[in-house]
């Protein structure tokens, strides 16, 4: 028996855990099946992945689907249908009950965990008389579903996606999960012991799928002991709750190398109502503490979320959200918008709260009883615009200044907005010239314009850049470093000797500041005017950018 295995990934270097899951489950029963992957992307042309799939002519398709990938299931499945009109077509994963097939499509539809399946399934899929649901007992054992070879196959170049648990301690209405309470925890040796065999493999990036992974702080932080002591530069990415992390794991996180850990914190609104409507419980004044302590640790990258569009959220809450999210200084500030999932108790409240959706997936928000579509609208932008400008490396130093003295950087972002609406910039390219130069349209209208400029000009010169374009009005940089190579003795350590002189000068790039930009961005008790060095090695951080000196020089 040939079965084919098929994922549509939002992006090529993301992997399908439940195919290698499928395989296993099969292999076990059906051992002289033959069984093939095929992990394909969203943004593949689509006959192209047509013609693929179905080049095997396999006695049997089993296909993930997922809400981000649904419509393009619901093409490719409808047209195997015509090309194979008596071949099983499998379905399981969050999406598959809600992807709206025609009837004359006869799909099986398999609800819950494929290692829970009874074994009249397969009995049913060899004798080729598969009923139109089956359902996978959730309490089923499982276990990593992964193989030695599939580091060098499928999983090449690939996030790898890993599961200590299932399921979730909280219920938040808008969730899937919520109609299935309780976590099922593998036997924490087991972990430790499926993570070694993954990490010899050395892959670039471990993400587990577990939904609130500190909800058992203990186990949490063995699991984080365990990984930190590990070789290799394999980062690891956890979904967080803020309000769940002890002293003892936030007294450990600070002893994590840069790199190495990397957290999706769901704080999704800071308005009450909000939160209690979504059934979500969290301690937020706990939560805030904890981010900031992050934050302060400058080794975890942290992706902080909000939700555009929950109940009893308005405009104005909104706007205290964002503001209270971005004074945290999280390195992502993502800006998502509210998705009304068919089967959750939010879209059972579809009409108490005027939920308008999309009729298809990813079912975003469009309007609800607080925000009218054209608001709503707005807040979406606004997300983009913060997108654009915030979630990069460009304009730390600009932003880290904004969080210090702007007290509504809501309405900067809002400003920003307006600007790029006027001057139809959305669709361009996003580089850091084109942001900049936006920004620098907008300092002139500033009466902090001077400073505004010099942060612009600092953030430039921090990513890298060895000139400054021209809509920043240019710095002198050759006469700068042309002053500095005479004013400099021949010896000065720690920047060169006399050997390393003439490739010091090379390769670094200098500028001279005035007193407050050299305050701002953190020099204590600066000159009235100073030369900073952009050296030509970057710091180690999460947000790696050039290390920069302060040369012992008054002018220039």
């Amino acid at each position: 028996m040939k079965i084919t295995l098929l994922a549509v990934n939002a992006r090529y270097t993301h992997s399908a855990p439940a195919l290698f899951y499928v395989r296993n489950a099969l292999a076990a029963r059906l051992s002289e099946a033959i069984i093939r992957l095929k992990q394909h992307t969203i943004n593949d042309p689509y006959h192209e992945t047509l013609l693929t799939v179905a080049a095997d002519q396999p006695d049997a398709f089993f296909v993930s689907a997922y809400i981000w990938s649904a419509a393009f299931l619901r093409r490719l499945l409808i047209d195997l249908r015509q090309l194979f009109p008596q071949t099983p077509l499998v379905i399981g994963g969050p999406q598959a009950p809600w992807l709206d097939l025609p009837p004359g499509v006869g799909a099986t539809v398999v609800h819950g965990p494929v290692e829970g399946l009874p074994e009249g399934f397969y009995t049913d899929l060899v004798a080729g008389r598969l009923a139109s649901t089956y359902h996978g007992d959730r309490s089923a054992a499982f276990a990593m579903p992964y193989r030695d070879e599939d580091f060098s196959g499928e999983l090449r170049h690939r996030h790898i996606y890993y599961e200590s648990s299932r399921g979730c301690p909280f219920a938040c209405s808008y969730c899937l999960s919520a109609a299935q309470r309780g976590v099922q925890q593998q036997e924490l040796g087991m972990v430790l012991a499926e993570l070694g065999r993954i990490l010899a493999h050395r892959p670039r990036m471990l993400r587990f799928v577990d939904r609130t992974f500190n909800a058992d702080p203990e186990r949490a932080l063995a699991i984080w002991r365990f990984l930190a002591a590990q070789p290799g530069e394999t980062l690891c990415h956890f979904e967080i709750a803020p309000d769940l992390f002890t002293t003892e794991m936030l007294d450990f996180l600070r002893t994590v190398p840069p790199g190495r850990f990397q957290f999706e914190i769901g704080l999704q609104s800071t308005h009450g109502p909000a939160l209690a409507a979504i059934n979500r419980r969290v301690d937020l004044a706990r939560a805030m503490t904890n981010l900031r302590a992050l934050v302060a640790m400058k080794t975890i990258h942290l992706h902080l979320d909000l939700i555009l569009g929950l109940p009893f959220e308005t405009r104005e809450s909104f706007r205290q959200s964002f503001n209270e999210a971005f004074a945290l200084a999280p390195h992502y500030l993502q800006m998502g918008l509210l998705k009304v999932l068919p089967g959750t108790p939010l879209a059972d409240k579809a009409e108490e709260y005027g939920l308008v959706a999309g009729a298809e997936p990813p079912y975003g928000l469009l309007a609800n009883r607080w925000l009218d579509h054209a608001a709503l609208s707005e807040l979406y932008w606004f997300g983009e615009i913060v997108e654009a400008f915030g979630n990069n490396r460009y304009f730390c130093a600009l932003f880290g200044y904004f969080r210090q003295q702007e007290p509504d950087p809501f309405a900067f972002f809002m400003e920003l907005l307006a600007q790029c609406r006027a001057a139809r910039r959305f669709g361009h390219a996003k580089t850091q010239e084109a942001l900049s130069a936006v920004l620098a349209e907008l300092a002139a209208t500033r009466r902090d314009r001077a400073l505004f400029l010099d942060l612009l000009r600092y953030d430039w010169l921090a990513c890298g850049h060895r000139f400054v374009p021209a809509h920043l009005e240019p710095l002198p940089l050759k006469e700068t470093r042309d002053h500095i190579w005479h004013s400099l003795p021949a010896d000065s350590p720690p920047f060169f000797t006399p050997q390393t002189r003439s490739e010091f000068f090379k390769r670094a790039v200098f500028a001279s500041f005035g007193r407050e930009l050299l305050a701002t961005v953190g020099f204590a008790d600066p000159p009235a005017r100073g030369v900073l060095c952009f050296l030509p090695e970057q710091e180690k951080g999460v947000a790696p950018r050039q290390r920069i000196v302060l040369l012992p020089e008054a002018g220039a």
